[in-house]
């Protein structure tokens, strides 16, 4: 009966906190009275600072920490972020057609086990994060795998968006444009898993919202924007047309015109024609840009003053040009060129 219980003790004992605790906790301890008698003294100003701890620990870093990309796991495997060490757990899986379930996750820890643990397969890892150095690593491993390895499946659940965001995102970086079929390729030549083309366009836009920023960031980021670009280019005008939202303090966005200072002090020097037209932009938020250009004496096209506005409507336009009138040019008798169809409404400018 105590054998019994010795063994179950140790079984429990390979998965638990105590190495961790142990890792946390071993600094050497200082005798306090080996202080008492240190005297300080300032250096001269030619001395200079060295950390040679951080030194110490670059170097380790550089030649300890493994790459997600070697496809196997070894206990004493290093890596500097515990992103690395999932990243590399789930790469492992992809290249052998595996699978796991997360049963621990905290910050400084991390535990997983086969999906078919307890049914036929006793594979399990633990990797945590040694204080002492900052750095993250596998301290167990009980397996291999000894379920069936079978790619019958065209995906794999844990090759979820957001992790395959983080691996093509130099991909993006380097071709905001680059088709969704090429990124399903990528994908497939990487892991050997064939994902659908709505997850490869979520993807990108996952990895589009991490270089450039989301939708709704870029719109709370407008008027910081505008405020930048009227500070380090006085006189340049700004107007926002927006409406109540349920929330105080907050604002729903519905147009904003602007004109930039040597646009409109350009304008006068251009010929009385200003030649409108707008295009609708495509994105999560619908919208129009209205565009205002003139021609300068060399014939060239001169930009005058933009605006996002809900829609070529009839109050979009009015809005826009009472703006130009208003704060552009005073000018009478400007000839307006529409680039396609106002209908019967002209505007009085």
């Amino acid at each position: 009966m105590f054998m019994q219980m010795v063994i179950i003790r140790d079984i429990l004992s390979d998965f638990s906190d105590e190495e961790d605790i142990e890792l946390c906790d071993d600094d050497d301890d200082i005798e306090s009275n080996e202080a008492t008698s240190v005297t300080y003294v300032n250096p001269s100003s030619f001395f200079v600072n060295i950390d040679a701890a951080a030194g110490q620990d670059l170097s380790y870093r550089n030649n300890h920490l493994s790459s997600d990309c070697d496809n196997e796991l070894y206990v004493g495997m290093q890596f500097d972020s515990k992103e690395a060490t999932i990243s590399a757990i789930k790469h492992y899986h992809f290249s052998h057609s595996f699978d796991y379930v997360v049963s621990e996750s905290r910050p400084d820890i991390y535990v997983g086990k086969c999906v078919h643990f307890g049914a036929g397969c006793e594979w399990r890892i633990r990797a945590s994060r040694s204080c002492k150095r900052d750095i993250w690593e596998i301290r167990k491993i009980s397996g291999p795998h000894t379920c069936v390895s079978t790619n019958i499946c065209q995906d794999h659940r844990k090759l979820n968006s957001s992790f395959i965001a983080d691996c093509i995102i130099q991909l993006v970086v380097a071709d905001p444009g680059i088709p969704i079929k090429a990124l399903v390729k990528e994908v497939l030549s990487r892991f050997g898993y064939t994902v659908t083309y709505r997850k490869a366009w979520i993807v990108k836009q996952i990895a589009m919202s991490r270089i450039f920023g989301d939708w709704e960031g870029s719109y709370k980021e407008l008027p910081r924007w505008f405020n930048a670009v009227q500070w380090y280019l006085p006189g340049t005008i700004v107007r926002y047309g927006a409406s109540n939202h349920d929330s105080p303090n907050t604002y729903i966005l519905d147009r904003v015109f602007w004109a930039f200072k040597p646009s409109i002090e350009g304008f006068a020097f251009c010929k009385p024609i200003l030649q409108v037209d707008g295009t609708f932009l495509t994105g999560k938020y619908n919208g129009t840009l209205l565009i205002a250009s003139s021609q300068d004496g060399n014939r060239r096209i001169f930009p005058v003053a933009f605006a996002i506005v809900e829609g070529e409507t009839k109050e979009a336009w009015e809005w826009f040009f009472f703006n130009i009138r208003s704060f552009v040019t005073q000018e009478a008798n400007i000839c307006i060129i529409q680039i396609g169809v106002l209908g019967c409404w002209v505007p009085s400018v």
